[in-house]
């Protein structure tokens, strides 16, 4: 299993994926803002809502995920949003996956799986 960071700006989504990814195997990185992960926070899979964006931008979500692409190098990165517009967006944004808000747990603990291996 792996150690995942969770960035999401709802409180209620942070705690139930640390309970759905603790139950699962996995260790937990968890922020509400990007200036509130770790500096020394390191991960084998990201999962991110599109935190900084309040209302949709194509290119401020692709500057977004390059963000996290270059700081944790190497590791997937699952964009979850409410956001229908970027769950439309045919190269996911850059991201490995994109997943709306509601989602099915199975599901996204199944991409997860399928990422880390």
């Amino acid at each position: 299993m792996g150690t995942i960071l969770v960035l999401d700006d709802d409180q209620v989504i942070l705690d139930l994926l640390q309970t759905v990814l603790t139950d699962a195997g996995h260790s937990t990185v968890l922020a509400l803002a990007p200036e509130a992960i770790p500096a020394d926070a390191s991960a084998d899979l990201v999962i991110t809502d599109l935190v900084p964006l309040k209302a949709y931008r194509r290119e401020a979500a692709l500057a977004w995920v390059a963000s996290l692409r270059r700081r944790f190098a190497g590791s997937p990165v699952f964009v979850v949003t409410a956001h229908s517009l970027a769950a439309n967006e045919p190269d996911r944004l850059g991201a490995d996956a994109i997943i709306t808000k509601p989602f099915d747990v199975e599901a996204l603990l199944a991409k997860i799986d399928e990422a880390l291996s």
